[in-house]
């Protein structure tokens, strides 16, 4: 499986590589903690049925994708990237989601296959295409 083509069908993890690497160090750093999340989650929905596991996870992903994103809006605000508006909506519209899995799975619903695909699909697009202009953004910037 390559980190840009995952196959998102399966229950296979997400591997970084450095093409997924925007060259500011905090991001990649994020969004390293950010993929070992999702295969934990990856993991725990395609593991014996533990209500509470997924949960746990659901929950660590989204607390550690609210302090990325935070954390990737200050830069961006600190540094006048001029699509900071537009990226902090994508961010919000993730959240979202991620929120509605979560309500889906306390409700009952099995999320597994679905969420494990969408969010593989979802971090890698957003990394390559959004990020990586942020990075070049930043890099030109002096910000590393």
């Amino acid at each position: 499986m390559s980190p840009t083509d995952p196959d998102t069908t399966d229950t296979s993890v997400i591997h970084w590589s450095p093409n997924l690497s925007v060259g500011v160090t905090a991001i990649d750093g994020d969004h390293r903690a950010l993929i070992d999340l999702l295969n934990a989650l990856t993991a725990a929905v395609a593991g014996p049925a533990d209500h509470g596991a997924v949960t746990l996870k659901l929950d660590e992903l989204i607390a550690r994708t609210e302090a990325h994103f935070r954390s990737e809006e200050e830069i961006m605000a600190r540094e006048h990237y001029p699509e900071a508006g537009h990226h902090a909506r994508v961010h919000e519209a993730l959240l979202d989601e991620i929120r509605q899995f979560r309500s889906d799975h306390l409700a009952g619903t099995d999320i597994g296959p679905e969420i494990t695909a969408f969010l593989k699909r979802w971090l890698i697009s957003h990394i390559i295409e959004s990020d990586k202009h942020l990075g070049g953004y930043l890099e030109g910037r002096g910000v590393g």
